[in-house]
Protein backbone atom coordinates (compact mmCIF):
# COMPACT_ATOMS: atom_id res chain seq x y z
CA UNK A 1 0.00 0.00 0.00
CA UNK A 2 2.71 2.16 0.71
CA UNK A 3 3.69 2.13 -3.14
CA UNK A 4 0.63 4.23 -4.08
CA UNK A 5 1.50 6.56 -0.90
CA UNK A 6 4.76 7.92 -1.49
CA UNK A 7 6.88 9.40 -4.18
CA UNK A 8 9.58 11.61 -4.85
CA UNK A 9 9.18 15.69 -5.17
CA UNK A 10 9.78 17.13 -8.22
CA UNK A 11 13.23 17.70 -7.97
CA UNK A 12 13.94 14.48 -6.31
CA UNK A 13 15.23 15.32 -2.94
CA UNK A 14 11.88 14.47 -0.50
CA UNK A 15 10.17 11.85 -0.33
CA UNK A 16 5.95 12.97 0.40
CA UNK A 17 3.80 10.51 1.67
CA UNK A 18 0.48 11.49 0.31
CA UNK A 19 -3.00 9.59 1.00
CA UNK A 20 -5.01 9.75 -2.38
CA UNK A 21 -8.45 10.80 -2.61
CA UNK A 22 -11.42 8.32 -0.90
CA UNK A 23 -8.43 6.00 0.22
CA UNK A 24 -8.59 5.43 3.89
CA UNK A 25 -5.80 3.55 5.77
CA UNK A 26 -6.59 0.37 7.54
CA UNK A 27 -6.10 0.64 11.78
CA UNK A 28 -3.50 -1.58 11.91
CA UNK A 29 -0.91 0.14 9.23
CA UNK A 30 2.66 0.38 10.19
CA UNK A 31 5.41 1.41 8.56
CA UNK A 32 6.22 -1.99 7.73
CA UNK A 33 7.11 -2.58 3.99
CA UNK A 34 8.03 1.45 3.69
CA UNK A 35 11.91 0.98 3.37
CA UNK A 36 11.31 -1.48 0.28
CA UNK A 37 9.28 1.41 -1.24
CA UNK A 38 11.95 3.59 -0.48
CA UNK A 39 14.30 1.38 -2.02
CA UNK A 40 12.48 1.47 -4.97
CA UNK A 41 12.60 5.05 -5.01
CA UNK A 42 16.45 5.48 -4.42
CA UNK A 43 15.43 6.58 -1.76
CA UNK A 44 16.49 3.94 0.77
CA UNK A 45 19.58 6.17 1.57
CA UNK A 46 17.79 9.13 2.40
CA UNK A 47 16.94 10.49 6.20
CA UNK A 48 13.97 9.10 7.39
CA UNK A 49 12.04 11.17 9.29
CA UNK A 50 10.29 8.11 11.87
CA UNK A 51 8.38 10.85 13.53
CA UNK A 52 6.75 12.18 10.93
CA UNK A 53 6.16 8.68 9.21
CA UNK A 54 3.88 8.39 12.85
CA UNK A 55 2.21 11.03 11.96
CA UNK A 56 1.03 10.65 8.61
CA UNK A 57 0.41 7.22 9.49
CA UNK A 58 -2.26 8.31 12.49
CA UNK A 59 -3.90 11.38 9.76
CA UNK A 60 -4.46 9.40 7.29
CA UNK A 61 -5.82 6.98 9.72
CA UNK A 62 -7.94 9.61 11.21
CA UNK A 63 -8.58 10.92 7.51
CA UNK A 64 -7.61 14.38 8.40
CA UNK A 65 -6.76 16.64 5.60
CA UNK A 66 -3.03 17.27 6.12
CA UNK A 67 -2.50 13.55 5.07
CA UNK A 68 -4.24 14.25 1.79
CA UNK A 69 -2.05 17.89 1.23
CA UNK A 70 1.23 15.58 1.66
CA UNK A 71 4.21 14.81 4.60
CA UNK A 72 7.70 14.55 4.08
CA UNK A 73 8.92 11.53 5.47
CA UNK A 74 12.72 11.25 4.39
CA UNK A 75 15.00 13.41 2.62
CA UNK A 76 18.20 14.20 0.74
CA UNK A 77 20.50 15.60 3.24
CA UNK A 78 24.13 16.73 2.50
CA UNK A 79 27.42 15.58 4.43
CA UNK A 80 27.60 17.77 7.73
CA UNK A 81 30.75 19.31 9.35
CA UNK A 82 31.45 21.01 12.45
CA UNK A 83 34.12 21.97 14.13
CA UNK A 84 35.68 21.60 17.49
CA UNK A 85 38.08 23.39 19.82
CA UNK A 86 40.18 22.05 22.66
CA UNK A 87 39.80 24.28 25.67
CA UNK A 88 43.42 25.33 25.89
CA UNK A 89 43.22 25.89 21.83
CA UNK A 90 45.99 23.76 20.92
CA UNK A 91 43.89 21.44 19.19
CA UNK A 92 41.13 21.86 16.42
CA UNK A 93 38.99 18.57 15.24
CA UNK A 94 36.42 18.30 12.17
CA UNK A 95 33.60 16.34 13.33
CA UNK A 96 32.21 14.56 9.50
CA UNK A 97 28.82 13.17 9.29
CA UNK A 98 28.47 11.33 6.06
CA UNK A 99 25.63 12.14 3.49
CA UNK A 100 22.34 11.20 3.72
CA UNK A 101 22.23 10.49 -0.22
CA UNK A 102 23.36 14.19 -0.67
CA UNK A 103 26.25 15.99 -1.62
CA UNK A 104 29.90 15.00 0.36
CA UNK A 105 31.89 18.06 1.57
CA UNK A 106 33.83 20.77 -0.49
CA UNK A 107 36.99 22.59 0.14
CA UNK A 108 34.80 26.00 0.18
CA UNK A 109 33.12 24.13 2.99
CA UNK A 110 36.57 23.37 5.29
CA UNK A 111 37.61 27.18 4.35
CA UNK A 112 34.38 28.20 5.57
CA UNK A 113 34.37 26.38 8.73
CA UNK A 114 37.77 27.09 9.55
CA UNK A 115 37.63 30.82 8.96
CA UNK A 116 33.98 30.58 11.21
CA UNK A 117 36.28 28.95 14.20
CA UNK A 118 38.99 31.85 13.28
CA UNK A 119 41.57 28.48 13.03
CA UNK A 120 44.53 30.24 11.72
CA UNK A 121 47.97 28.41 12.72
CA UNK A 122 48.79 24.80 12.97
CA UNK A 123 47.07 23.50 9.65
CA UNK A 124 47.26 20.08 8.15
CA UNK A 125 46.33 20.31 4.82
CA UNK A 126 46.61 16.65 4.44
CA UNK A 127 44.11 16.21 7.14
CA UNK A 128 42.01 18.53 5.54
CA UNK A 129 42.22 16.71 2.44
CA UNK A 130 41.29 13.25 4.17
CA UNK A 131 38.60 15.30 5.73
CA UNK A 132 37.37 15.55 2.38
CA UNK A 133 37.72 11.93 1.16
CA UNK A 134 36.23 10.62 4.28
CA UNK A 135 33.25 12.79 3.59
CA UNK A 136 32.47 10.65 0.21
CA UNK A 137 33.01 7.18 1.64
CA UNK A 138 31.24 8.09 4.98
CA UNK A 139 27.72 5.69 5.63
CA UNK A 140 25.19 7.96 5.63
CA UNK A 141 25.29 9.43 9.20
CA UNK A 142 27.99 8.31 10.74
CA UNK A 143 30.56 10.14 12.21
CA UNK A 144 34.39 10.92 11.96
CA UNK A 145 36.62 13.10 13.87
CA UNK A 146 40.08 14.25 12.22
CA UNK A 147 42.16 16.51 13.73
CA UNK A 148 43.08 19.33 11.46
CA UNK A 149 44.97 21.58 13.23
CA UNK A 150 47.57 21.70 16.25
CA UNK A 151 49.17 24.73 18.12
CA UNK A 152 53.10 25.17 18.65
CA UNK A 153 53.71 25.13 22.66
CA UNK A 154 55.93 27.17 24.07
CA UNK A 155 59.43 26.18 25.04
CA UNK A 156 60.68 27.61 28.18
CA UNK A 157 64.54 28.66 27.86
CA UNK A 158 67.22 26.51 29.82
CA UNK A 159 69.32 28.08 32.26
CA UNK A 160 72.76 28.24 32.06
CA UNK A 161 74.57 24.62 32.66
CA UNK A 162 78.00 24.22 34.22
CA UNK A 163 79.63 21.25 32.04
CA UNK A 164 82.55 19.64 33.88
CA UNK A 165 85.70 19.35 32.07
CA UNK A 166 87.44 17.18 34.76
CA UNK A 167 86.10 13.98 36.57
CA UNK A 168 84.53 14.03 40.16
CA UNK A 169 87.44 13.01 42.48
CA UNK A 170 85.06 11.12 44.82
CA UNK A 171 83.48 9.02 42.12
CA UNK A 172 86.69 8.53 40.89
CA UNK A 173 88.14 7.04 43.99
CA UNK A 174 85.44 4.65 45.04
CA UNK A 175 85.38 3.10 41.09
CA UNK A 176 88.23 0.24 41.19
CA UNK A 177 89.76 -0.42 37.77
CA UNK A 178 90.40 -3.68 35.56
CA UNK A 179 93.83 -4.71 34.96
CA UNK A 180 95.07 -5.74 31.22
CA UNK A 181 93.76 -9.18 31.98
CA UNK A 182 90.06 -7.68 33.11
CA UNK A 183 90.14 -8.68 36.55
CA UNK A 184 89.16 -6.08 38.80
CA UNK A 185 91.42 -5.19 41.74
CA UNK A 186 89.73 -3.81 44.81
CA UNK A 187 92.95 -2.18 45.73
CA UNK A 188 93.62 -0.37 42.44
CA UNK A 189 91.31 2.91 42.24
CA UNK A 190 92.70 4.52 39.60
CA UNK A 191 94.97 7.45 39.20
CA UNK A 192 94.46 10.34 41.36
CA UNK A 193 92.53 13.29 40.15
CA UNK A 194 94.58 16.24 39.50
CA UNK A 195 94.79 19.08 37.32
CA UNK A 196 97.88 21.75 36.36
CA UNK A 197 97.53 25.28 36.09
CA UNK A 198 96.19 26.74 33.36
CA UNK A 199 94.16 23.58 32.69
CA UNK A 200 90.05 24.14 32.04
CA UNK A 201 88.07 23.20 34.68
CA UNK A 202 84.17 24.21 33.74
CA UNK A 203 82.37 25.01 30.98
CA UNK A 204 79.70 27.33 31.27
CA UNK A 205 76.84 26.75 28.97
CA UNK A 206 75.28 30.54 29.12
CA UNK A 207 71.06 30.68 28.88
CA UNK A 208 69.00 30.31 26.14
CA UNK A 209 65.96 32.69 25.70
CA UNK A 210 62.57 31.09 25.40
CA UNK A 211 60.60 30.35 22.28
CA UNK A 212 56.87 32.00 22.32
CA UNK A 213 54.33 29.39 21.59
CA UNK A 214 50.87 30.11 19.52
CA UNK A 215 47.28 28.46 19.91
CA UNK A 216 45.14 27.55 16.51
CA UNK A 217 43.89 30.42 16.67
CA UNK A 218 46.45 32.58 16.29
CA UNK A 219 47.26 33.57 19.92
CA UNK A 220 50.73 33.63 21.08
CA UNK A 221 51.59 31.96 24.70
CA UNK A 222 54.41 33.60 26.37
CA UNK A 223 57.59 31.37 27.33
CA UNK A 224 59.89 32.02 30.09
CA UNK A 225 63.50 32.44 29.44
CA UNK A 226 66.56 30.34 31.11
CA UNK A 227 68.19 32.16 33.92
CA UNK A 228 71.68 33.51 33.34
CA UNK A 229 73.63 32.20 36.43
CA UNK A 230 77.37 33.56 36.59
CA UNK A 231 80.23 31.25 37.48
CA UNK A 232 81.70 31.16 40.94
CA UNK A 233 85.18 31.82 41.05
CA UNK A 234 86.48 29.30 43.64
CA UNK A 235 89.79 28.45 45.52
CA UNK A 236 92.26 28.06 43.04
CA UNK A 237 90.21 28.67 39.77
CA UNK A 238 89.44 31.77 37.95
CA UNK A 239 87.91 33.10 34.64
CA UNK A 240 89.70 32.60 31.51
CA UNK A 241 90.64 35.74 29.99
CA UNK A 242 90.20 34.10 26.24
CA UNK A 243 86.78 32.98 26.66
CA UNK A 244 84.55 33.84 29.69
CA UNK A 245 82.42 30.79 29.93
CA UNK A 246 85.50 28.94 30.73
CA UNK A 247 86.90 28.62 34.49
CA UNK A 248 91.02 27.73 34.65
CA UNK A 249 93.17 26.33 37.24
CA UNK A 250 94.79 28.79 38.92
CA UNK A 251 97.26 26.49 40.55
CA UNK A 252 98.13 22.92 40.69
CA UNK A 253 96.38 20.32 42.61
CA UNK A 254 92.96 18.05 43.23
CA UNK A 255 90.01 19.63 42.08
CA UNK A 256 86.95 19.51 43.71
CA UNK A 257 83.34 20.19 42.13
CA UNK A 258 80.80 22.69 42.72
CA UNK A 259 77.62 23.87 41.86
CA UNK A 260 78.55 27.04 39.83
CA UNK A 261 82.46 26.31 39.76
CA UNK A 262 85.55 24.26 41.05
CA UNK A 263 87.99 24.56 43.81
CA UNK A 264 91.07 23.34 43.12
CA UNK A 265 92.95 22.36 46.27
CA UNK A 266 96.73 21.58 47.03
CA UNK A 267 96.18 17.91 48.06
CA UNK A 268 98.89 15.13 49.58
CA UNK A 269 98.99 11.59 48.26
CA UNK A 270 100.06 8.97 50.17
CA UNK A 271 99.73 5.42 49.55
CA UNK A 272 98.76 4.07 53.10
CA UNK A 273 99.30 5.63 56.25
CA UNK A 274 100.67 3.78 58.88
CA UNK A 275 104.21 3.14 60.74
CA UNK A 276 106.05 4.27 57.96
CA UNK A 277 104.55 7.76 57.13
CA UNK A 278 104.12 8.30 60.96
CA UNK A 279 100.86 10.24 62.15
CA UNK A 280 100.02 13.02 59.49
CA UNK A 281 99.11 16.81 59.85
CA UNK A 282 97.93 18.42 56.51
CA UNK A 283 96.70 22.08 55.73
CA UNK A 284 94.57 20.81 53.14
CA UNK A 285 93.33 17.43 51.96
CA UNK A 286 94.54 13.92 52.50
CA UNK A 287 94.09 11.56 49.81
CA UNK A 288 95.31 7.92 50.99
CA UNK A 289 94.71 5.24 48.24
CA UNK A 290 95.08 2.59 50.71
CA UNK A 291 94.08 1.81 54.06
CA UNK A 292 95.28 3.72 57.68
CA UNK A 293 96.48 1.45 60.06
CA UNK A 294 95.73 0.65 63.96
CA UNK A 295 96.90 3.99 66.12
CA UNK A 296 97.29 6.38 63.20
CA UNK A 297 96.50 9.92 63.72
CA UNK A 298 95.70 12.04 60.41
CA UNK A 299 94.04 15.82 60.88
CA UNK A 300 93.36 17.73 57.90
CA UNK A 301 92.54 21.24 56.75
CA UNK A 302 90.12 19.56 54.10
CA UNK A 303 88.66 16.82 53.28
CA UNK A 304 90.17 13.30 53.77
CA UNK A 305 89.35 10.80 51.58
CA UNK A 306 90.48 7.07 51.92
CA UNK A 307 90.62 4.48 49.14
CA UNK A 308 90.56 1.47 52.14
CA UNK A 309 89.55 0.35 55.60
CA UNK A 310 90.49 2.75 58.56
CA UNK A 311 91.19 0.55 61.48
CA UNK A 312 91.98 1.69 65.05
CA UNK A 313 92.67 4.88 63.93
CA UNK A 314 92.38 8.74 64.89
CA UNK A 315 91.23 10.47 62.49
CA UNK A 316 89.75 13.98 62.03
CA UNK A 317 89.07 16.93 59.41
CA UNK A 318 87.79 20.48 59.10
CA UNK A 319 86.04 19.11 55.66
CA UNK A 320 84.43 15.96 54.90
CA UNK A 321 85.78 11.86 55.66
CA UNK A 322 85.14 9.69 53.12
CA UNK A 323 86.30 5.87 53.84
CA UNK A 324 85.91 3.80 50.43
CA UNK A 325 85.66 0.33 52.99
CA UNK A 326 85.32 -0.04 56.24
CA UNK A 327 85.49 1.80 59.52
CA UNK A 328 86.78 -1.01 62.41
CA UNK A 329 87.71 -0.40 66.04
CA UNK A 330 87.86 -3.55 68.50
CA UNK A 331 85.31 -3.79 71.52
CA UNK A 332 86.34 -1.69 74.75
CA UNK A 333 85.08 -1.77 78.24
CA UNK A 334 82.27 0.86 78.67
CA UNK A 335 84.38 3.41 80.75
CA UNK A 336 87.12 3.43 77.93
CA UNK A 337 87.04 5.26 74.95
CA UNK A 338 86.35 3.75 71.14
CA UNK A 339 89.78 2.78 69.55
CA UNK A 340 88.78 4.01 66.14
CA UNK A 341 87.43 7.71 66.25
CA UNK A 342 86.77 9.71 63.03
CA UNK A 343 85.48 13.75 63.60
CA UNK A 344 84.27 15.43 60.47
CA UNK A 345 83.63 19.17 60.44
CA UNK A 346 81.16 18.28 57.39
CA UNK A 347 80.15 14.67 56.42
CA UNK A 348 81.56 10.92 56.84
CA UNK A 349 80.68 8.51 54.56
CA UNK A 350 81.42 4.76 54.56
CA UNK A 351 80.66 1.41 53.91
CA UNK A 352 80.11 0.24 57.25
CA UNK A 353 81.41 1.09 60.42
CA UNK A 354 81.57 -0.95 63.83
CA UNK A 355 82.89 -0.09 67.32
CA UNK A 356 83.96 3.27 66.19
CA UNK A 357 83.13 6.96 67.36
CA UNK A 358 82.17 9.03 65.17
CA UNK A 359 81.63 13.09 64.81
CA UNK A 360 80.01 15.19 62.24
CA UNK A 361 79.34 18.15 61.78
CA UNK A 362 76.50 17.42 58.78
CA UNK A 363 75.74 13.77 58.13
CA UNK A 364 76.59 10.42 58.25
CA UNK A 365 76.06 8.10 55.90
CA UNK A 366 76.69 4.37 56.05
CA UNK A 367 75.83 1.64 52.79
CA UNK A 368 76.12 -1.69 55.15
CA UNK A 369 76.00 -1.49 58.55
CA UNK A 370 76.29 0.96 61.84
CA UNK A 371 76.91 -1.85 64.46
CA UNK A 372 77.89 -1.00 68.39
CA UNK A 373 78.84 2.74 67.30
CA UNK A 374 79.26 6.20 68.91
CA UNK A 375 77.60 8.31 66.56
CA UNK A 376 76.79 12.29 66.92
CA UNK A 377 76.17 14.22 63.97
CA UNK A 378 74.41 17.93 63.35
CA UNK A 379 72.25 16.60 60.31
CA UNK A 380 71.07 13.34 59.40
CA UNK A 381 72.27 9.70 59.48
CA UNK A 382 71.48 7.30 56.76
CA UNK A 383 71.96 3.19 57.24
CA UNK A 384 71.53 2.24 53.60
CA UNK A 385 73.08 1.45 50.29
CA UNK A 386 71.38 2.42 47.01
CA UNK A 387 69.24 -0.17 46.58
CA UNK A 388 67.72 0.05 50.05
CA UNK A 389 67.98 -3.69 50.41
CA UNK A 390 70.75 -3.64 53.28
CA UNK A 391 71.92 -1.11 55.98
CA UNK A 392 71.11 -2.36 59.58
CA UNK A 393 71.92 0.02 62.38
CA UNK A 394 72.16 -1.87 65.65
CA UNK A 395 73.77 -1.55 69.16
CA UNK A 396 75.31 1.54 70.26
CA UNK A 397 74.14 4.78 70.63
CA UNK A 398 73.52 7.53 67.88
CA UNK A 399 72.65 11.20 68.62
CA UNK A 400 71.14 12.53 65.05
CA UNK A 401 70.24 16.83 64.68
CA UNK A 402 67.90 15.90 62.07
CA UNK A 403 66.47 12.46 60.78
CA UNK A 404 67.56 8.87 61.04
CA UNK A 405 66.57 6.32 58.29
CA UNK A 406 68.08 2.88 57.92
CA UNK A 407 66.53 -0.26 56.80
CA UNK A 408 66.36 -2.28 59.86
CA UNK A 409 66.27 -1.01 63.32
CA UNK A 410 68.37 -3.07 66.18
CA UNK A 411 69.43 -6.40 66.03
CA UNK A 412 68.14 -9.93 67.09
CA UNK A 413 68.90 -10.57 70.84
CA UNK A 414 69.03 -8.89 74.01
CA UNK A 415 71.09 -5.74 72.69
CA UNK A 416 69.97 -2.31 72.78
CA UNK A 417 70.08 0.15 70.48
CA UNK A 418 70.02 3.98 71.58
CA UNK A 419 68.50 6.00 69.09
CA UNK A 420 67.81 10.21 69.27
CA UNK A 421 66.27 11.84 66.73
CA UNK A 422 65.72 15.88 66.09
CA UNK A 423 68.79 16.54 68.90
CA UNK A 424 68.33 20.20 68.18
CA UNK A 425 64.63 20.07 69.82
CA UNK A 426 65.41 21.47 73.69
CA UNK A 427 67.32 24.58 71.96
CA UNK A 428 64.33 25.15 69.56
CA UNK A 429 61.86 24.79 72.46
CA UNK A 430 64.10 27.35 74.64
CA UNK A 431 64.01 29.37 71.29
CA UNK A 432 60.25 29.59 70.74
CA UNK A 433 60.17 30.20 74.89
CA UNK A 434 62.39 33.27 74.74
CA UNK A 435 60.48 34.53 71.53
CA UNK A 436 56.89 34.47 73.73
CA UNK A 437 58.88 36.45 76.70
CA UNK A 438 60.21 39.15 73.99
CA UNK A 439 56.59 39.17 72.66
CA UNK A 440 55.23 39.90 75.67
CA UNK A 441 57.42 42.17 77.01
CA UNK A 442 56.97 43.98 72.98
CA UNK A 443 53.64 44.21 74.11
CA UNK A 444 53.83 45.69 77.37
CA UNK A 445 56.05 48.33 75.99
CA UNK A 446 53.56 49.22 73.43
CA UNK A 447 50.84 49.54 76.08
CA UNK A 448 53.75 51.71 78.13
CA UNK A 449 53.87 54.23 75.47
CA UNK A 450 50.31 54.45 74.80
CA UNK A 451 49.10 55.39 78.16
CA UNK A 452 51.60 57.92 77.99
CA UNK A 453 49.70 58.99 74.61
CA UNK A 454 46.71 59.08 76.96
CA UNK A 455 48.25 60.58 80.28
CA UNK A 456 49.27 63.05 77.54
CA UNK A 457 45.84 64.11 75.70
CA UNK A 458 44.29 64.32 79.11
CA UNK A 459 46.58 67.12 79.97
CA UNK A 460 45.87 71.22 79.12
CA UNK A 461 46.83 72.16 75.96
CA UNK A 462 48.85 74.78 77.65
CA UNK A 463 51.08 72.05 79.61
CA UNK A 464 51.16 70.03 76.29
CA UNK A 465 54.60 70.58 74.24
CA UNK A 466 55.26 69.81 70.52
CA UNK A 467 58.13 67.86 71.03
CA UNK A 468 57.03 65.84 73.69
CA UNK A 469 54.19 65.30 71.40
CA UNK A 470 56.16 64.34 68.31
CA UNK A 471 59.17 62.13 71.64
CA UNK A 472 55.85 60.26 72.43
CA UNK A 473 54.94 59.52 68.46
CA UNK A 474 58.12 58.21 67.63
CA UNK A 475 58.30 56.00 71.17
CA UNK A 476 54.86 54.42 69.69
CA UNK A 477 56.48 54.11 65.85
CA UNK A 478 59.45 52.61 66.94
CA UNK A 479 57.23 50.16 69.99
CA UNK A 480 55.23 49.16 67.01
CA UNK A 481 57.97 48.53 64.45
CA UNK A 482 59.60 46.53 67.04
CA UNK A 483 56.41 44.23 68.02
CA UNK A 484 55.93 43.09 64.30
CA UNK A 485 59.02 42.24 63.82
CA UNK A 486 59.43 39.83 67.48
CA UNK A 487 56.02 38.86 65.80
CA UNK A 488 57.30 38.15 62.76
CA UNK A 489 60.42 36.35 64.09
CA UNK A 490 58.13 34.60 66.36
CA UNK A 491 56.07 33.24 63.72
CA UNK A 492 58.53 32.48 61.71
CA UNK A 493 60.72 30.13 64.24
CA UNK A 494 57.00 28.47 64.84
CA UNK A 495 56.64 27.11 61.77
CA UNK A 496 60.01 25.84 60.93
CA UNK A 497 59.79 24.13 64.53
CA UNK A 498 56.73 22.34 62.95
CA UNK A 499 58.82 21.61 60.12
CA UNK A 500 61.59 19.72 61.43
CA UNK A 501 59.49 17.98 63.92
CA UNK A 502 57.80 16.76 60.79
CA UNK A 503 60.74 15.89 58.80
CA UNK A 504 62.81 14.59 61.60
CA UNK A 505 62.00 10.70 62.29
CA UNK A 506 63.57 8.02 62.97
CA UNK A 507 62.30 5.27 59.96
CA UNK A 508 63.25 1.79 59.32
CA UNK A 509 61.86 0.46 55.66
CA UNK A 510 62.30 -3.17 56.90
CA UNK A 511 62.80 -4.49 60.21
CA UNK A 512 62.63 -2.97 64.09
CA UNK A 513 63.69 -5.61 66.18
CA UNK A 514 63.59 -5.59 70.34
CA UNK A 515 65.13 -2.95 72.34
CA UNK A 516 65.39 -0.54 69.91
CA UNK A 517 64.65 2.99 72.17
CA UNK A 518 63.75 5.71 70.23
CA UNK A 519 63.93 9.05 72.12
CA UNK A 520 62.39 12.61 71.04
CA UNK A 521 63.20 15.28 73.56
CA UNK A 522 63.22 13.81 76.96
CA UNK A 523 60.58 11.19 76.09
CA UNK A 524 61.42 7.56 74.73
CA UNK A 525 59.57 4.51 73.62
CA UNK A 526 61.41 0.70 73.78
CA UNK A 527 60.43 -1.98 71.24
CA UNK A 528 59.22 -5.34 72.95
CA UNK A 529 59.35 -7.18 69.88
CA UNK A 530 59.95 -7.56 65.76
CA UNK A 531 57.74 -6.10 63.98
CA UNK A 532 57.54 -4.80 60.02
CA UNK A 533 58.87 -1.25 58.50
CA UNK A 534 58.03 1.93 61.53
CA UNK A 535 57.79 5.58 61.47
CA UNK A 536 58.20 7.00 64.72
CA UNK A 537 57.72 10.69 64.87
CA UNK A 538 57.28 13.62 68.12
CA UNK A 539 54.36 15.72 68.33
CA UNK A 540 56.09 17.21 71.60
CA UNK A 541 54.14 14.66 74.33
CA UNK A 542 54.75 11.80 72.61
CA UNK A 543 56.76 9.29 71.03
CA UNK A 544 54.38 8.19 68.05
CA UNK A 545 54.70 5.06 65.49
CA UNK A 546 52.90 5.44 62.17
CA UNK A 547 53.37 1.67 61.65
CA UNK A 548 50.63 -1.42 62.19
CA UNK A 549 52.80 -1.58 65.79
CA UNK A 550 50.43 -2.24 68.32
CA UNK A 551 50.30 -0.56 71.26
CA UNK A 552 51.36 -2.98 73.53
CA UNK A 553 54.75 -2.96 71.49
CA UNK A 554 55.78 0.30 73.24
CA UNK A 555 56.41 1.20 76.92
CA UNK A 556 56.61 4.68 78.12
CA UNK A 557 59.80 5.50 79.42
CA UNK A 558 59.64 8.87 80.74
Amino acid sequence: MWEEIVALSDDGKQVIAKLPNEMSLPRDMDSGGLNAVLEQLNAHVFFLYEEEVLRFLTLAKEGKSESFHGIVIAEKLDAKLEMVIAEDNMLASMIVTGAYGGKPLSGVQLVQALSSASVTKGINKLALKKVLVVSTQLAPGKQFTQPIAMGKKPIDGKDAQFVPLVKDVTKQILAPVEDETGKVDMLNLGETVSVAKGQPLMRRIPATQGQAGLTVQGKEITAQDGKDLPFKEGKGSVISEKDPNILIADLTGMPILREFGVDVDDVLVLETIGVATGHVKFKGNVLVKGNVESDMKVRATGNITIGGFVESANIQAQGDIQVAKGIIGHNVSDNQSKSCILKAGGSIKANYAQFAELQAGHDIDLAIHCMNNEIRCGNNLTVSDQTGRQGTLSGGNAKVGGKVVCVNLGVEGDTATYVQAFARYKMHKERQSKYREHYQLAQEQTMEVIRRELEFKKRPKAERSAEEEAQIEQSKVAASIKLEKIKLARDTHNEEFERLLAENTVQATKRVYTRAIVQFGDDKVTTKRVHGAAVFSYNQFKVECSSLIDEEMLEEDL
